[in-house]
């Protein structure tokens, strides 16, 4: 953007322009009834108008929570867990039981499977001289806090780092 121009609020949108704009919004990336909703709500649509526009595409089959829940997780499951992805969804307001349906195939043993996976990747972030105790201890400390952040279960994260970095009584 250049120097001189000054940021303009989007223009507001009629009735007519709302279908458009929601296919557009979808044509980009796919969203939950939720984040259409309040995208129509920026742009200064009637709460009526933009509930019409959700549920007109979610009877054409075009915005669907629980197919976007599913999605949502199986993209990234790999790299976040159950606990993340929760809050993920929440924010993007899926329903709560919808979440626990999309989040019910990762069990405890996929989310062991995938915070390993995971620190494998990142192992040589946490490589350590065997020698020094402390060095050892401050490498799983932050192996840890990686797992913590990307949402994976105690246990699973307790496993994980045993397994790639090795037993801490070894």
């Amino acid at each position: 953007m250049s120097p001189g121009r000054a940021l303009r609020a989007p223009t507001p949108l009629d009735p007519e322009r709302a279908w458009d704009y929601a296919l557009e919004l979808l044509a980009r990336r796919a969203m939950s009834a939720a984040e259409v909703r309040e995208r129509l709500r920026r742009r200064s649509l009637p709460e009526a108008d933009a509930d019409a526009v959700v549920a007109k595409l979610e009877r054409l089959g075009l915005l669907n929570d629980r197919a976007f829940a599913e999605a949502y997780v199986r993209s990234r499951a790999r790299e976040r867990g159950r606990l993340a992805l929760r809050r993920e969804l929440q924010h993007k307001g899926v329903a709560e039981d919808v979440a626990d349906g999309a989040l019910a195939p990762h069990d405890d043993a996929d989310q062991a499977v995938a915070a390993r996976a995971l620190l494998t990747k990142h192992a040589w972030r946490f490589a350590a001289d065997a020698d020094d105790a402390r060095a050892v201890h401050a490498a799983r400390a932050r192996a840890y806090g990686l797992l913590a952040r990307r949402g994976f279960p105690p246990d699973a994260v307790a496993a994980a780092v045993a397994e790639v970095l090795g037993d801490a009584e070894a």
